[in-house]
């Protein structure tokens, strides 16, 4: 008889062992992490690991919100956990100090973003007294800033329209405008429309400036690093697949984005996603381009144009804890 009991006293603490572990693991299961973005394909490889279950015990919930204001309030009161933004993004904000801590580059511009000119116009000089039309709070947008700034320049000095992308391309092609700025595939096709129109700078000429990031609620750094570890190894996970099984990867990111898989891989010419290797980088001090050193660059000519009435420290709102941690 108490070898009996013994046993079924073994038994139950094994059952209630099991038990925990199951519910500690479901618990896991049901945590919803939300991550905001804008309508952009570069953000595709996010679908595909949700997809392919590479976040693994960790629910995702990707969401579109096309207004950046919409986007930080939604941050702010809780609605989501994480956004994904560039620098200038996250930084071109007056009143309201943006939440978020960077933890993850997905992705850099590479000749997706820039700048179309009239054949006439060969330097940023030239860009004085011109008429000009971009989207403010868009990659674009910042570039031109970055290209005046360098030449001693701001915004006062150009005869700035505020205008959206796709307008501003066919507002250049019928000669409304001198210049503008506008992002694939409007950039190439407003240059191939207008006679002698040309690309004078695209996101190919300015290294680590257009660069998103995922921008997690500070707490969710401090507290529960594990879940942010996981959804960063689920994006290179993402990007293995894209690399071994294309075909496959192309279609279901291009179905995210309701185009075909040929048009998605396309797109992915202007960018470059992000593995980590290139995360490392981005916070190696001896690297001009670190992240660091673009956040307070981005930071200062955004005070210049006064399209910030904030200065934020990069060692607020970028970490390495993350990247550090992984193999």
């Amino acid at each position: 008889m108490k070898t009996l009991k013994t046993l079924l006293l073994a038994f139950l603490v094994i059952s209630i062992s099991c038990k925990e572990r199951n519910t500690k693991k479901d618990k896991s299961v049901q945590e919803k992490i939300t991550i905001a973005m804008v309508t952009f394909p570069g953000y595709a490889p996010l679908y595909l690991a949700m997809e392919k279950d590479f976040f693994e015990d960790v629910d995702i919930e990707l969401v579109r919100i096309e207004d950046i204001g919409q986007i930080r309030s939604a941050m702010n009161s809780g609605q989501i956990d994480i956004y994904a933004a560039t620098y200038d993004i996250f930084q071109a904000t007056k009143g309201v100090r943006p939440l978020g801590v960077g933890f993850l580059a997905i992705d850099e511009s590479h000749g997706g973003d820039g700048i179309v000119v009239t054949g006439d116009i060969n330097k940023i000089e030239d860009f004085k007294g011109k008429k000009v039309a971009a989207e403010p709070g868009f990659p674009p947008y910042f570039i031109l800033q970055y290209l005046l700034d360098d030449k001693g320049l701001t915004l006062n000095d150009i005869n700035f329209n505020d205008l959206a992308s796709q307008d501003a391309g066919s507002a250049f092609v019928a000669e409304q405008f001198d210049i503008v700025g506008t992002y694939e595939p409007y950039l190439s096709i407003s240059a191939e429309k207008r006679n002698g129109a040309k690309i004078l700078y695209s996101s190919k000429d300015t290294s680590g400036l257009i660069v998103d990031w995922l921008f997690a609620n500070p707490e969710l750094v401090k507290d529960r690093p594990e879940v942010l570890q996981t959804i960063s190894k689920g994006w290179f996970k993402a990007l293995q697949f894209i690399d071994s099984n294309p075909d496959e990867a192309f279609a279901i990111m291009g179905d995210a984005f309701g185009m075909p898989a040929e048009e998605m891989e396309g797109f992915k010419t202007g960018i470059t996603w992000l593995n980590l290797e290139d995360n490392r980088e981005m916070h190696n001090e001896l690297n001009p381009s670190n992240a660091q050193a673009i956040f307070k660059k981005v930071g200062d000519i955004l005070e210049k144009n006064l399209e910030t009435d904030l200065r934020l420290k990069p060692e607020d709102h970028l970490t390495s804890k993350i990247i550090d941690t992984l193999e």
